[in-house]
């Protein structure tokens, strides 16, 4: 969103005047075939009738979220293909990535956000496509980064509704449990089983699904934000941080830099916790053979070893450092952690699915395209 810095809002109203008809045409809501790009199809352990985590790494382009038609087919057809695999039972629980909700802010909107080749470029595009909408939202807006906030803020009712209905219809159509990755919205929460969007600050939250299609009340929201996220991102409360009874265990779930922080496994121990679930984004492509500069967004913990920054790689210290290396300290047996992969505009992507069994984690080489990773329990 970089762009956005560069238009501050006395020349965004002065847009208002060239764009009021070219901002309500051009919209092109075509279907296509997914191209799910599926490099990768593994499974570990065997079947004891206890069930599984189902690690689903899709790889997701523009289109994929320009209509809810075409958002749900991808994430369908990834689900399809465990089930053609014998991967799905009523004790399942499908872990999708970080942020994969949060570009549904595309959604319905034009050609020209969904083809253009640099995000600055669609959201450019989207801003103007909305303008009034955006300008009232502006003003509105509770993060220090308002033009961001307004951004995600102006679409977010329709962000949670596309969200909403394609999870809670395939948790229940595939009568399994869908941990469905995180989305961007204002003071989100859950009642009654269902997800509510609220007036206040915004939150990444990575919202679970039951069998029966509702919303699992402990929903965790996102504690430890990034550094490029704080100025439109709110951290939640450690206190916050509750599991949840699914019918394979009692599972806990972190949003991606969560898993990085001591305290939470320590909070998972205390309530009994059997499966840590990681939705995660890392950016830009290859960040994972990068150089590891430390903690992003907080300081690092007192067991962090200082010979180890600017010396492993980013992926080794995924590996180490988060909950691949502290997953044994919450008294949990299996987890599993993935990451958002796809073309989406020149944002980038990288990582590759990490799954914990007590004291051995395994991690795979990058391929260039999505992966389903099935993981037995025993």
């Amino acid at each position: 969103m970089r762009f956005l810095k560069r238009y501050p809002l006395p020349i965004l109203l002065l847009f208002v005047l060239f764009h009021t008809i070219w901002s309500f045409t051009g919209r092109s809501h075509s279907t296509r075939k997914p191209d799910l790009r599926l490099e990768r199809i593994e499974s570990f352990g065997m079947d004891t009738n206890q069930g599984n985590l189902l690690g689903v790494q899709p790889w997701m382009t523009p289109n994929d979220y320009s209509k809810e038609e075409n958002f749900r087919n991808k994430i369908e057809s990834y689900i399809e293909t465990a089930q053609k695999r014998g991967f799905l039972n009523p004790k399942t629980i499908v872990v999708f990535p970080e942020y994969l909700g949060t570009w549904l802010v595309v959604a319905e909107e034009k050609e020209s956000v969904v083809s253009a080749s640099k995000i600055e470029e669609a959201m450019r595009t989207l801003v103007l496509s909305n303008v009034y909408s955006f300008v009232w939202n502006l003003f509105h807006a509770k993060g220090k980064d308002s033009v961001r906030d307004a951004l995600f803020r102006m679409k977010s009712e329709k962000m949670a509704s596309i969200y909403t209905r394609t999870f809670s219809e395939l948790a229940r159509k595939y009568k399994i449990t869908i941990v469905a990755g995180s989305i961007l919205l204002p003071e989100p929460s859950v009642v009654d089983g269902v997800l509510k969007v609220g007036n206040g600050a915004l939150k990444n939250g990575s919202f679970v699904f039951s069998s029966d299609g509702r919303v699992v009340e402990n929903s965790p929201l996102k504690i430890y934000p990034i550094e490029d996220e704080k100025p439109f991102v709110e951290a939640a409360p450690i206190a916050d941080l509750k599991v949840s009874s699914v019918p394979a265990g009692i599972i806990g779930v972190l949003v991606c830099a969560d898993s990085w922080f001591p305290e939470v496994y320590d909070t998972f121990k205390k309530q009994n916790v059997d499966f840590v679930l990681v939705p995660s984004y890392v950016a830009p492509d290859n960040a994972m053979a990068a150089v590891w500069k430390g903690y992003n967004g907080a300081s690092n913990p007192k067991d962090v070893l200082t010979q180890d920054i600017d010396r492993i790689t980013e992926g080794e210290a995924w590996l180490k450092y988060a909950l691949g290396g502290r997953m044994s300290k919450s008294g949990a047996t299996h987890g599993i952690n993935v990451f958002l992969r796809g073309s989406l505009w020149d944002l980038g992507s990288d990582g590759e699915t990490i799954w914990v069994k007590r004291s051995t984690a395994k991690t795979f080489p990058r391929i260039h395209g999505a992966s389903i990773v099935n993981l037995w329990i025993d």
